[in-house]
């Protein structure tokens, strides 16, 4: 079984939200869909680790912000490599609070929804949200929405274990002949074509020429944790 074929499956990239009282969680989801128009639903699926799921099955209201092609990697691994029980993650970033009490990316977002839960369905290593739309809107309109595999093949990110389309990858007859150098504690791939425009660092840029203070722009690893590939 050749599980690359589900990357064929269009995603995008999304930080999914809810708060209780003082506590508010995000993290980044990629399986999010519009199930209904009338009325207006979607689901998204949010593994059972993450201290996100807790909040929205406590206060029944969960946020989705769309991100933007343009995301920094910083961004995408501040809510997608930590968690929340640690940090705050939304003090890191610009964001508002939503009509239900949510707080959503006021940056990096393309438009944000806003959804009451209806069902929760038990999915495994998953919960699947069902929510009515109660608000949604655009944020910037001109600005385009980075789909998972942008995010993954252009900008060479990766998914934390708790990801949904999270799986193991090998060097299979896919893989891209090039200087690419992977992070041990993340699997972010550096890839020398495309360098790392987030860090400043130009693409064609060797490794080697990387500046000894440069880390990984998804976990701040060092260059140390880099293994050639």
């Amino acid at each position: 079984m050749n599980l690359d074929a589900l990357f064929s499956v269009n995603c995008g990239m999304y930080v999914i939200s809810s708060a209780l009282e003082e506590k508010r969680g995000g993290c980044i989801v990629n399986a999010v869909v519009q199930v209904t128009a009338f009325p207006p639903q979607i689901v998204a699926s949010v593994n059972k680790e993450s201290y996100t799921q807790e909040l929205i099955k406590e206060s029944g209201y969960f946020g989705i912000s769309v991100l933007e092609k343009d995301t920094p990697l910083q961004v995408i691994g501040l809510f997608g490599f930590k968690s929340c029980r640690n940090i705050d993650k939304f003090a890191e970033v610009k964001h508002f609070k939503g009509k239900t009490g949510v707080p959503l990316l006021s940056e990096y977002s393309v438009a944000y929804i806003e959804a009451k839960v209806i069902k929760v369905l038990d999915a495994g290593t998953h919960f699947i949200f069902l929510g009515e739309v109660v608000e949604t809107d655009f944020l910037d309109s001109s600005k385009e929405a980075m789909t998972y595999g942008y995010y993954r093949d252009v900008k060479g990110g990766k998914v934390p274990r708790t990801a949904a389309t999270y799986h193991e990858e090998g060097e299979g007859a896919g893989a891209i002949s090039s200087e690419r150098y992977r992070c041990r504690i993340c699997g972010y791939i550096y890839d020398s074509r495309f360098g790392d425009p987030d860090s400043g660092v130009s693409p064609n840029t060797p490794f080697a020429e990387l500046p000894e203070d440069w880390v990984c722009p998804i976990c701040g690893a060092g260059k140390d944790q880099f293994e050639k590939l």
